[in-house]
């Protein structure tokens, strides 16, 4: 898995696109929402950064699939907390935690996947040890 300085461009990026790509494909419209978002602009990421973290994302996790030629690659999700160990900064927490929600309800379908992403981000983030807290779920559910 490629590395990142703490609260970096690419260590945003990179968990934007696993708020992407974790339900097992990269829908348009999330794309879309992502390259046409201030937030963005905010945290100095530009498209080629945004983009070459999506390629290295993909080709780390494809690397270490236990079964590449399943069709599916399942993310282990203590790697999914150590990659949110990446933000540290609070209110670049926010703002992160926050696109995560725009980019999974962009395509109009909340996956389990996703909502188990974002959930993990909030306890991560926020201290929140009940996954199922009111504050998470009625984000989820706008």
């Amino acid at each position: 898995m490629h590395t990142y300085q703490t609260n970096s461009p690419e260590a945003v990026s990179r968990i934007l696109a696993l708020t992407m790509i974790v339900d097992g494909h990269l829908s348009p419209s999330e794309v879309h929402v992502m390259h046409h978002s201030k937030y963005l602009e905010q945290v100095q990421i530009d498209d080629d950064t945004f983009d070459r973290t999506l390629r290295q994302l993909c080709e780390d996790l494809l690397g270490a699939a236990a079964n590449r030629h399943a069709g599916m690659v399942e993310i282990d999700p203590r790697l999914m907390d150590a990659l949110l160990l990446d933000i540290r900064d609070p209110l670049l927490q926010i703002r992160v935690w926050r696109t995560m929600v725009d980019i999974i309800h962009a395509d109009g379908h909340l996956d389990g996947r996703e909502a188990t992403l974002v959930r993990r981000a909030a306890r991560a983030w926020f201290g929140q040890i009940d996954a199922e807290d009111s504050f998470t779920t009625a984000a989820l559910a706008t």
